[in-house]
């Protein structure tokens, strides 16, 4: 008895993309919480010396280290009172703080002491997003964890990108055939039709 394999159709191969990039951005997903690093505190340490507690030990920073501050302002889920969430880039790495946290003052004060108006952007001279990229990691993490991260970080963008377009590609010419279809259906007759119908199951084949 001779087998004969169908070959896979556009369906299951796009679909079987889809998987995979799934699986590959839940396992980025997954290692970068491994490798994430919390901070727990921030002190005033001396003048202009700032101590940042994380999980994985304190980094001490300066005003000097601070390279761009980002200011954004959201709602509270439950009581509605307006949060600030400020991102400031080091060349240590970055440092989130939330208006909420304990800590909140010192951050502020960290941002304050190169901003002073309290900018919703502030950075420093002839700064892009190329001169804070390399800086794009959690403060106090360590030198061994960076480059793991920006891989599964890249791996993370790559499976959006394959799986967006094997998306597309999935949904897209499915509607086109169907309306291709119903145009035809609504002009031919009944058993014309039936003709056209089979000749779409062949070139779905």
């Amino acid at each position: 008895m001779i087998e004969v394999r169908k070959p896979m159709g556009r369906e299951k191969i796009t679909s079987k993309i889809i998987l995979f990039c799934l699986l590959i951005l839940a396992s980025t997903m997954i290692g970068i919480h491994f490798l994430d690093v919390t901070i727990i505190n921030m002190e005033l340490v001396d003048r202009g010396l700032y101590s940042i507690v994380t999980t994985k030990g304190p980094v001490n920073i300066t005003p000097s280290n601070i390279i761009r501050i980002e200011r954004t302002y959201t709602k509270a889920a439950i009581t509605g009172a307006t949060v600030e969430l400020d991102k400031i880039y080091t060349d240590k790495g970055f440092i989130y703080v939330s208006s909420l946290n304990s800590f909140a003052e010192t951050g502020r004060e960290i941002a304050n002491s190169v901003d002073y108006y309290g900018l919703a952007t502030w950075s420093r001279p002839n700064t892009t997003f190329r001169t804070i990229q390399p800086y794009t990691y959690a403060i106090g993490t360590p030198e061994t964890y960076v480059p793991i991260i920006f891989l599964l970080l890249s791996l993370q963008y790559l499976s959006l990108s394959i799986g967006g377009i094997s998306l597309f590609v999935l949904i897209f010419p499915i509607r086109w055939r169907e309306s291709q279809y119903e145009r035809i259906s609504a002009i031919l007759p009944e058993s014309d039709l039936r003709t056209t119908e089979e000749h779409f199951e062949v070139v779905a084949k």
